[in-house]
């Protein structure tokens, strides 16, 4: 396998749908429940005149744990797409790499996924051909997926959360690959919205509520700083995992592209939460409480904890230890890395529009950084010698760090770090950056477990 990073951005490939999916599931597919998520060109009311952008017409999807669902997905855009269920730990087949793990969906067709979810949490999907762009331009939405024994909560709201840089005129800034952007921190959006809607997002519950937030980045490149003033909320959940029981919230705390943290709050005074990254702090969300609800619930914080996941047992016997190490971009001091099967200087690799390499390699390669047999323990050891931070996404696998399950794990600059996964599904996996402009430039590479 290997691919340029023409092949990478456009999804070139050869696999048809049929060919890349199980036979028990081609079998079964047409039994299973059906439902249409269409890809299409729409318009948000953002500023004075409308904003074209390319969306999703369900932008949030609801699934039971433990039960598989068809999903077919309709092509109306002008290019070819792709659909990646962020965090859900399906089949490989059906991840939604354009290039790697299937064909891209032509304009005008549609593919059908069968996706089931073994954890409950808060996910969310989006697309994975042409990232740097259709991302951008707002192809994403909420997944959530319900268990049984989960806690109840009188208000449950997912918050989807980016930032767009739009024009003067309200258009959506053309210029997605800048290389300059690209080898920092990536391009940054000029304008705040929440679930697609122009922020502060507004939300009202009765005083004893309990409250779930699902805050999710979904920003191509930022790194949200935030500060949650919901008093004695905690957190729950970060990636979908329950936490083994629920923390206070941080004063202040990062959310990186991709990551995600289920709070939980008692209402009881009117609450918002913040972004406090500018010199400006911004209003992401607002809660108003109204009396008229319980005093308060009497088995509280427990009541909200959420039972956990089928999630593998972590080893102390680690089969392999490998280095992920993080190298290039702006200050970086990178010389060499390898490219397309050929060991290029750093300026070659600029001339090539890519500058940021893992583990010595610049994009995917034709081996994967490592081989694992399903159900080994993995060490990563983390290594980040950039000038910037950077989040780490692993599909279909979630890494055990800081004593908590986590898919997306933002390394900041300098930092060196420990991971360990134990390999799961079969196939090929992709690893990389969730700053799309660092992925887009070179930085990810694949792992398959066999």
């Amino acid at each position: 396998m290997t691919l340029t990073r023409r092949q990478w951005l456009k999804g070139a490939g050869t696999l048809t749908a049929a060919s890349m999916l199980p036979w028990p599931l081609r079998a079964s597919q047409s039994e299973l429940p059906l439902i249409h998520l269409q890809a299409r060109e729409s318009t948000a009311a953002w500023l004075d005149t409308p904003t074209p952008v390319w969306s999703y017409a369900q932008p949030t999807l609801r699934l039971r744990q433990g039960v598989a669902q068809r999903i077919r997905v309709t092509n109306h855009l002008p290019e070819p797409t792709t659909v990646h269920w962020h965090g859900l730990r399906v089949a490989n087949a059906m991840d939604g790499v354009s290039g790697l793990t299937q064909a891209p969906i032509e304009p005008g067709e549609s593919f059908d996924y069968e996706v089931m979810s073994p954890d409950a949490g808060t996910f969310w999907f989006h697309s994975h051909h042409n990232t740097i762009e259709q991302l951008a331009r707002g192809l994403y939405g909420a997944l959530i997926v319900s268990g049984d024994n989960e806690p109840d909560f009188e208000q449950d709201w997912p918050l989807l959360i980016d930032d767009w840089r739009l024009t003067k005129n309200g258009r959506i800034d053309p210029a997605f690959a800048s290389l300059h952007t690209q080898a920092h921190g990536g391009r940054m959006g000029n304008v705040l919205t929440i679930n697609h809607r122009l922020g502060p997002w507004q939300g009202r519950a009765r005083s004893g509520d309990r409250v779930r937030l699902r805050l999710v980045n979904s920003a191509t490149n930022r790194i949200l700083q935030l500060r949650a003033e919901f008093p004695s909320a905690l957190v729950l959940a970060k990636d979908g995992q329950p936490l083994t029981s629920p923390e206070p919230l941080p004063d202040v705390f990062i959310l990186g592209p991709g990551e995600r943290l289920d709070l939980g709050w008692l209402a009881n005074e009117t609450g918002q939460l913040m972004e406090v990254s500018g010199r400006k702090p911004l209003v992401v969300a607002r809660v108003e409480v109204e009396p008229g609800g319980e005093a308060g619930i009497p088995r509280y914080p427990g009541v909200m904890a959420l039972p956990v996941n089928p999630m593998p047992e972590v080893s102390a016997d680690v089969t392999q230890t490998v280095p992920l190490k993080m190298e290039g971009g702006a200050m970086g001091r990178l010389e060499s890395a390898r490219y397309e099967g050929e060991t290029m200087a750093f300026r070659e690799l600029v001339d090539q529009g890519q500058v940021w390499a893992l583990s010595g390699q610049v994009g995917l390669p034709e081996e994967p950084l490592f081989r694992a047999r399903q159900g080994e323990t993995v060490a990563l050891q983390l290594d980040n010698r950039t000038s910037f931070p950077h989040t780490l996404h692993w599909h279909g696998h979630h890494v055990w760090a800081d004593d908590r399950w986590q898919d997306s794990l933002t390394v900041t600059r300098g930092q060196t770090k420990t991971v360990r996964m134990v390999a799961g599904g079969p196939g090929k996996w992709l690893i990389h950056c969730h700053m799309i402009d660092h992925q887009a430039t070179g930085m990810m590479t694949w792992f398959e477990v066999v």
